[in-house]
């Protein structure tokens, strides 16, 4: 049998606490939280795109979130853990400047599965801002093809906090989640190319420093560098398919017209939709069919022609703008990316995690309209602020509903509990809780945060 290389199912935990920003089915409703930041609740939701936050509990953190989805991961695939070669983890809401926390989390999932369970398994921590996880997973399919896996798995987890100041611009795009990933040989689910697509540049517009536990983001710049990165990522991808000849592309012919779904990083799902119109800008523009374009929303308004590049940036904008509102955008953007910005508008920005919350709500998305994904093609597109992005590609293997359906993503967002402002703010900022209370709802069935002690986490299973 020709060996494959993959992925076969992937599980996202979410917090069990999340703070209303705007109300979808009224958005001129107001919540606490915009009338608390003198906003129209319509700016989250329209503005930004994003209509909750989730919020992680007392007990709650980037392990528990980890250990969460990697133990149902584990469950639902009937996996034994000496059959786990690596737990890896990707984040950049690290604690610990020495210990990885994936031994954190290999500590909190042997209280469940037994002391020693998994002392074979290495545990890696990564950082590459959001953008960590194309590495990981690149590894590990190469890891899968050199044949040496012998029958053993990896397993893939992002976890992140994303956190801002308080009325900072950053604040309404915050989240919480974590996403575990099973790689083997012979997939069960998504079969992954052989070829990506990578870019890296220093940067300043986004970082965290260790005297912080906030981001400092320098907002337009970074948007503006998101997308700069993610174009050279699918250039750097189209040079390789090109020559490699895995696609052959005709004089008429767009990379992404190979490509059924497009999954991206999502800081926030406006962020996706700008995204996605600069790239087909940047595809489009040499290609017949720009020329219809044009006869519709005018010349692309070139650098040269301005004094400074803020004036540039700022007619770049309205023109990416002027093609989103065209039915040929609408069409593409509809088709094979708006289904999976759900699960950041229901739960913000999860940083490393937010790219795969994306896939999995777009396959979900597309199975609840009844759409037949057998052998349809993928691209993901990473992105890490500070900066580096990577381009993926994938075939969906037929079965693939099994695995989609048992998701339960929208479920895990619907059972979750509405916060108050003050609540909100206090765990924050972690402060104590109003009326002495330890949680906001108690532990049921999952991993938790039980001490800390000298900066030293200590966790069980409840």
């Amino acid at each position: 049998m020709e060996r494959t290389a993959g992925i076969s199912d992937i599980t996202i935990s979410v917090p069990r606490l999340y703070i209303p920003l705007a109300n979808r089915n009224n958005p001129k409703e107001p919540t606490e939280f915009s009338l608390s930041r003198e906003t129209d609740p319509g700016k989250y939701l329209y503005g930004i795109g994003v209509a909750k936050m989730s919020i992680p509990d007392k007990y709650q953190d980037v392990v528990t979130l980890a250990a969460n989805a990697i133990y149902e991961l584990i469950e639902r695939n009937d996996i034994s853990p000496k059959d786990i070669n690596r737990i890896e983890i990707g984040t950049e809401s690290s604690f610990d400047k020495s210990k990885s926390i994936t031994t954190y989390v290999i500590g909190a999932l042997e209280k469940k599965m037994g002391k020693g369970s998994l002392k074979r398994c290495a545990s890696p921590e990564g950082k590459s801002a959001c953008a960590y996880t194309a590495f990981a997973l690149e590894n590990a399919l190469d890891w899968v093809r050199s044949g040496r896996s012998n029958g053993s798995k990896r397993i893939i987890c992002a976890a992140d906090r994303a956190s801002y100041a308080f009325r900072s611009a950053g604040e309404p795009t915050q989240g919480a989640a974590a996403t575990a990933i099973l790689v083997e040989e012979n997939p069960k689910f998504l079969e992954f190319d052989e070829i990506i697509g990578q870019y890296t540049e220093h940067e300043d517009t986004f970082f965290r420093p260790d005297f912080s536990n906030v981001a400092f983001v320098k907002g337009k710049e970074s948007e503006i560098k998101y997308m700069h990165a993610m174009r050279e990522a699918f250039d750097h991808y189209t040079e390789q398919a090109i020559e490699s000849g895995f696609i052959n592309l005709k004089p008429e012919d767009a990379l992404t017209d190979h490509f059924d779904l497009l999954s991206f990083h999502t800081p926030f799902p406006k962020m996706v939709q700008k995204a996605t119109a600069d790239l087909l800008i940047h595809e489009y523009r040499n290609l017949p069919r720009w020329k219809p374009i044009v006869e519709m929303i005018g010349e692309e308004p070139k650098k040269e022609e301005f004094e400074n590049e803020e004036k540039y940036q700022e007619k770049a904008n309205e023109y990416r703008k002027k093609l989103i509102k065209t039915e040929i955008f609408q069409d593409f953007f509809n088709e094979k990316v708006v289904g999976g910005l759900e699960f950041s508008i229901e739960s913000g920005n999860s940083y490393t995690v937010s790219v795969w919350g994306h896939l999995v709500s777009l396959l979900v998305m597309k199975d609840k309209k009844g759409e037949d994904l057998t052998n349809k093609r993928g691209g993901i597109g990473f992105y890490g602020s500070g900066e580096s992005s990577a381009g993926q590609s994938y075939k969906v293997l037929p079965g693939y509903e099994k695995m989609v359906r048992s998701f339960n993503l929208m479920e895990k967002l619907k059972n979750r509990a509405a916060v108050s402002l003050q609540d909100y703010e206090d765990l924050h900022e972690e402060r104590p809780l109003s009326e002495g209370r330890e949680f906001i709802l108690p532990p049921h069935n999952e991993f938790v945060l039980t001490e800390v002690k000298n900066g030293y986490r200590f966790y069980d299973f409840v």
